[in-house]
């Protein structure tokens, strides 16, 4: 919770405190800002003519953690992820609580890109706030978030122009996959219109998969050209075939690694995914090693396979050095992937 001695060094706040409690300015759940306040903060800095940056931040899949294991557990994962927002901004900005699973951040640590950048990168990566698992009533739960940003007066010098960018930057890395942030860029971002992206579906990258794989002049060839929009809409850096004779190829180089166990105790329904390479490394520890030497550390696992007959897995890894959440999205993507390539192999007898 922030004491009124913070808050006064903010003209808004100190004539706030004049009229209005200390509790009262606080969102009850998170102890973070409320959102009515947070807004006339924003409202206020525009006034003055004060320069600073507004993100939005977008916890990842969070109903599905009030619906898996209750809106008590979803409550203390906002309040953990608010707290180690809160301590990562320091003396830089303030946090409020937007509603639901958004918070919203005013920053006044830099406004150039390659400042806001790095601090948004710290956020990531260095596990500070994302991308790390929480202990949340006896469980373990992985955070990842998408954040946009905007820069008053850089990008924008309204309040209605302002929110507009951080929506449309926030709604461009939900349309990336989530589990990133977007800082706003003319160059890449005027253009687009929230309607456009969200037709950014995954229509768009089945057809631009399924051209890819028929451009190709061998399987190998074929799928990695198919394999080129999942990596760019998708963050995917590692694809990897373990064929029938267990031999794993790397798509990506196009040679073979090693003879590996195949992973089918892990699979359910042909499907595994996994934030963490243990229960893989105890099933299938030269796969495990494989992917660890690439500084892999999430995995997809696919069965490419047509009725009656099991052709092979698939392998498919984020970037690098990221714990991921794997979303509904991108277990379709690979599933189609794996289903052109199972009718390749098919035609081919079964040959790679």
């Amino acid at each position: 919770m922030y004491s009124s001695e913070y808050l006064s060094v903010y003209p808004f706040f100190r004539e706030t405190l004049r009229s209005a409690s200390l509790p009262a300015i606080h969102d009850s759940l998170t102890g973070l800002i409320a959102r009515p306040y947070m807004l006339r903060f924003v409202q206020a800095l525009i006034q003055a003519q004060t320069p600073f940056v507004l993100m939005m931040v977008d916890l990842d899949n969070f109903k599905n953690i009030n619906d898996n294991y209750g809106h008590r557990t979803g409550d203390e994962m906002l309040t953990a992820i608010g707290a180690d927002l809160r301590r990562a901004i320091g003396k830089d900005g303030v946090v409020g609580r937007y509603g639901g699973d958004e918070f919203l951040i005013v920053y006044f640590g830099c406004t150039d890109y390659d400042g806001i950048h790095s601090f948004l990168d710290s956020l990531y990566n260095s596990r500070s706030v994302f991308r790390k698992n929480l202990l949340i009533s006896g469980r373990t739960i992985f955070s990842t978030a998408t954040i946009g940003c905007a820069v008053y007066p850089t990008d924008a010098d309204s309040f209605e122009a302002l929110f507009a960018l951080i929506d449309k930057t926030l709604y461009r890395g939900k349309s990336k996959g989530r589990n990133c942030f977007i800082i706003y860029v003319p160059a890449k971002h005027a253009h687009l219109e929230i309607p456009a992206l969200a037709r950014r579906s995954l229509y768009d990258a089945f057809q631009r998969m399924a051209e890819g794989f028929d451009s190709g002049s061998g399987t190998g060839e074929k799928l990695q050209r198919a394999f080129a929009p999942v990596r760019d809409y998708l963050r995917m850096y590692g694809l990897f075939f373990i064929g029938a004779d267990r031999r794993l190829y790397d798509a990506q180089k196009g040679e073979y690694l090693d003879t590996v166990a195949v992973p089918e105790t892990l699979l359910r329904n042909g499907l595994y995914t996994a934030c963490g390479l243990d229960e893989l490394t105890r099933s299938c520890p030269d796969l495990s090693r494989q992917l660890a030497a690439r500084a892999f550390e999430s995995v997809l696992v696919l069965e490419v396979a047509r009725p009656g007959h099991a052709y092979g897995y698939l392998v498919l890894c984020p970037e690098i050095r990221t714990l991921h959440i794997w979303q509904e999205h991108e277990c379709a993507a690979a599933f189609f992937l794996a289903r052109m390539l199972a009718q390749q192999l098919e035609a081919q007898g079964g040959r790679f």
